[in-house]
């Protein structure tokens, strides 16, 4: 169980270290800082790679207890075991998960809406004009339709 734990408190810091990754990440594309932006990329790998390998050893160690891999059985081990360190540092990594994975919602969306701002901007200069979709016509579906921009407005 000592071995569980150590892991899980393992990966809850490596998944803090994300977290405080993904703000740099937040912090670069808010500035539009792209050296800074690619060097935090890098790191954000190396932080993942090294969470998928605890996951690995996690499943390991499930195995060597008889326990399916996975969260399956992980909710197996957590039913079995009272033990309160087990319980308390897997509710500190499901929370720091939670974090992680809101955080990280909202560097997609950042990244989505520059990549719509720079998809409209080439628009106007390909076409001189941006295409956007209206709600809906008589038949019920989307229209395209073009807003007219003069180059000197975008």
């Amino acid at each position: 169980m000592k071995d569980l734990i150590a892991l899980f408190d393992k990966t809850t810091a490596l998944t803090l270290e994300l977290v405080d990754v993904l703000g740099e990440e937040r912090e670069a594309l808010c500035q539009q800082e792209i050296e800074t932006l690619e060097s935090v990329i890098e790191k954000k790998l190396g932080v993942a790679q090294a969470l998928q390998a605890l996951d690995r050893q996690r499943d390991g160690a499930l195995a060597k207890l008889g326990i399916a891999p996975g969260l399956t059985g992980l909710e197996t081990l957590l039913a079995a075991h009272p033990e309160p360190r087990l319980h308390d540092s897997w509710q500190a990594l499901c929370a720091a998960s939670r974090r992680c994975k809101e955080d990280n919602l909202l560097v997609g969306t950042m990244i989505s809406k520059n990549q719509l701002v720079t998809d409209q901007a080439l628009q106007i200069l390909r076409k001189g004009s941006i295409e956007t979709i209206q709600t809906y016509g008589a038949s019920g579906t989307s229209l395209r339709q073009s807003q007219s921009s003069s180059l000197g407005k975008a």
